[in-house]
């Protein structure tokens, strides 16, 4: 019926998880546009508040852009504090979807993130960041 059918149309949000996708795929996160990707996860994720919204796929995408940026942080690659900060904003959301949906890309994404705190220490910032978050 035509109710079933409506019921399996993407909302909103997840459109924009579906963009953001999509843009991913096409472009490599690095220096240069880790912020603005990071910004617009951080945005699409936060309004991610309705069940429908808190999908695997829409968490493979959190997953996908958190593991490229832990690829490419090193102490060589400066990872900026907005870019930090951004995802201790996408975990604090997340860490409200069900737990059916985290599962196993839960772990890969708190992982993901070690790195690149780890690569932030190494850059010798940590000072900066804690400095940062201390006035939020």
């Amino acid at each position: 019926t035509w109710m079933e059918d409506a019921s399996v149309c993407p909302t909103v949000v997840t459109k924009q998880f579906n963009i953001l996708n999509s843009i991913i795929l096409n472009q490599t996160i690095n220096s240069e546009n880790v912020v603005n990707v990071t910004t617009q996860l951080q945005i699409v994720v936060s309004q991610a508040t309705e069940v429908v919204d808190q999908s695997a796929s829409n968490l493979a995408v959190v997953t996908t852009v958190i593991t490229q940026i832990s690829n490419i942080s090193s102490p060589n690659v400066p990872v900026s504090n907005e870019t930090i900060i951004n995802i201790v904003s996408i975990l604090s959301s997340i860490q409200t979807w069900p737990p059916t949906v985290v599962g196993k890309s839960g772990s890969i994404i708190v992982r993901s993130f070690e790195a690149i705190a780890s690569s932030l220490v190494q850059q010798q910032n940590f000072t900066s960041l804690v400095t940062t978050q201390n006035q939020t």
